[in-house]
């Protein structure tokens, strides 16, 4: 189990590969085991990949206060400096993919190429969850029992007809991803980081790091409309739209997603 000291927290990470590092900075409530050893693994055949928990997520630790997103970038900032790794590139899911614009805007010299997952820009110019997202979002910010919580994960990440299709293999995918569960009151704080957040609208026609977009088109927590909007604005950006999936669409098009990947950062 490594850990380093980071900005006041004790960031837990794994690393897998050799090569060029890749960063992965995971979203809300999430931690390093999201991402599922195989889809790392893949990953990690053409370059070193370090995915972490974030602060207050999994085995991280992080002291009393608030989080904000700011912070949270300059906790991957100060992870490099703990690898001695001089510039990355960056794959930040959800919050994650907030996180790493940030990252993106205030460290851009240790940055190679950005890819963002199902993410917004924030700001008066995102598009928000749908009512029923916003209505499930709700209930992770109380007191619920495990069965309400695989439930209504499932419906936040996926479109109802691949959550009738794959209940064997939602199920899996819910024990990994509760396999070191999130105090509430972390996870509060994590949300709140999130309504707090400025947003990068009127900054991203700046960055000049090339940049992948990926979102499902069935997204109700973060619509795709979202990468649409970041596209339009990011100069040096491509967009790519998964037919028929929903906020995991890293899990329902995990193939896909890897080789996309893949040739976007040896390109």
């Amino acid at each position: 189990m490594a850990y380093a000291a980071v900005n006041g927290a004790d960031i837990y990470y794994e690393v897998m590969g050799e090569g060029q590092p890749l960063i992965l900075v995971m979203g809300l409530g999430g931690n390093l085991d999201w991402w599922g050893t195989g889809f790392r693994k893949q990953l990690a055949r053409a370059r070193q990949v370090i995915a972490f928990d974030n602060r207050g997520a999994g085995r991280t630790n992080a002291p009393s206060g608030p989080f904000s997103i700011d912070q949270m970038a300059d906790d991957v900032a100060g992870l490099l400096d703990a690898l001695s790794i001089e510039r990355a590139d960056v794959f930040g899911m959800s919050m994650g993919g907030m996180i790493s614009q940030e990252f993106a805007l205030r460290h851009g010299e240790r940055l190679n190429r950005l890819v963002l997952g199902c993410t917004c820009c924030g700001g008066s110019e995102q598009i928000p969850p749908t009512p029923r997202a916003q209505q499930l979002l709700a209930q992770f910010t109380r007191t619920i029992s495990a069965d309400d919580a695989m439930r209504y994960q499932a419906e936040l990440l996926f479109p109802s007809e691949f959550i009738e299709k794959h209940h064997e293999l939602l199920q899996a995918a819910h024990k990994m991803m509760a396999q070191v569960p999130m105090k509430r009151s972390d996870f509060l704080r994590q949300f709140e980081a999130i309504q707090s957040w400025r947003g990068t609208y009127d900054r991203l026609p700046t960055l000049e790091h090339d940049t992948l977009l990926l979102h499902g088109t069935e997204d109700i927590l973060l619509p795709v409309q979202n990468s649409e909007i970041m596209h339009e604005v990011l100069p040096t950006s491509r967009l790519i739209q998964y037919e028929a999936c929903g906020h995991g669409f890293a899990i329902q098009a995990a193939s896909r997603v890897v080789t996309d990947i893949q040739h976007f950062l040896s390109a």
